[in-house]
């Protein structure tokens, strides 16, 4: 009985000593994800950059339109793998998360505990003179099935401890070519309606045809945070000389646009002032003063603006573009055209 009861110990003390050779209880991982234009070079790039920070590749996958790596690295190199995502093109994704492995551990721990205690019991009981024959014989297979069950659960812990490790970071990197599929879409569809102010300067002004300036206001909706977008309003001259009876006074103004953010500048990424180019397609119906003749006129506006302000529920907006009439009208109804825009979040 003393030596099972020593063997008991010595099991106890080897697995508390293996408990804390491992203590290690905070895995991560970190997914990124990034539309290029240039997939090879960027593939390239990155392979040199897990290279030179001793990382260990264990998958890959290279297809005309997307490339796929895993790989661990030092967690200290994690900032300069977000900054060399940045610098190749758009992030779509980049998430880092640290699974806790401690509360699987601890129940792992309990039920040692409580089978441990099971055979103290049982080694108690087995010390008693009048315990033996079939209970005794009982009694020692119960001990020894728990052994069994207690180193078993020992490999487990070490098993979930050994991937537990904190000095290094499981990646999943895509690079994905813009020019890729509609399965890879950025495409993000919003309900964004708003209003815009817009003010537009002739840049020659007719006696008969046309004022020197409109103004006026319509209705905004964004559909995507691309972003596309209708607009539906009505510009006023400004300067309306109501004796010209043949002049326009009024546009009713009604246009599809989109904008396109540089890559160089944040793809728009930002909260404050994103540069961003575009172009509106539409047209607008004129109304004289005479109320006579009113006509359709397509139009083609080319854009360069400024977002001031851009979060996930706001966007604040201005733009100037140059307002180019599509008929005969043509030099006498283009100009100038500046625009303001406030849209929310519906």
């Amino acid at each position: 009985m003393k030596k099972l009861a020593n063997l008991l110990i010595i099991i106890t003390l080897l697995t508390f000593t293996a408990h804390g050779l491992y203590a290690q209880d905070r895995p991560s991982n970190k997914t990124i994800q990034v539309y290029v234009t240039k997939l090879q070079l960027s593939t390239a790039v990155l392979s040199n950059f897990i290279a030179s920070k001793n990382g260990v590749v264990y998958q890959t996958d290279l297809s005309t339109n997307r490339y796929y790596t895993e790989f661990l690295i030092a967690h200290s190199e994690l900032r300069g793998l977000d900054s060399l995502a940045s610098k190749m093109g758009y992030v779509t994704q980049n998430v880092f998360n640290t699974e806790n492995f401690k509360e699987k551990i601890s129940g792992l721990e309990k039920r040692i505990d409580g089978l441990k205690y099971e055979n103290n019991i049982y080694a108690r009981q087995l010390s008693d003179s009048l315990v033996n024959g079939i209970r005794g014989e009982e009694l020692k297979r119960k001990i020894s099935i728990n052994l069994q069950t207690i180193a078993t659960l020992d490999l487990e812990i070490n098993q979930l401890q050994q991937n537990a490790s904190d000095q290094m970071c499981k990646v999943q990197f895509t690079i994905n070519d813009e020019m890729s599929t509609p399965n890879n879409s950025r495409v993000s569809f919003v309900n964004m309606p708003g209003v815009e102010y817009g003010f537009l300067n002739i840049e020659n002004p007719t006696l008969g045809i046309s004022a020197k300036s409109y103004q006026g206001a319509s209705i905004k909706y964004m559909f995507t945070r691309g972003k596309s977008y209708f607009n539906l309003g009505v510009y006023r001259a400004m300067d309306n000389n109501t004796a010209d009876t043949s002049l326009i006074n009024e546009l009713f103004i009604i246009n599809f646009g989109q904008d396109f953010y540089p890559r160089n500048f944040g793809r728009g990424k930002r909260r404050f002032f994103n540069l961003y180019t575009g172009y509106q397609i539409g047209g607008f119906i004129t109304n004289q003063n005479n109320n006579k003749n009113s006509m359709f006129i397509p139009n083609a506006n080319l854009s360069f603006g400024v977002e001031l302000i851009k979060t996930k529920h706001i966007l604040v907006d201005n733009k100037v573009s140059y307002f180019l009439p599509l008929n005969e009208l043509n030099r006498n109804l283009r100009g100038i055209l500046y625009q303001a825009s406030f849209n929310f979040v519906f």
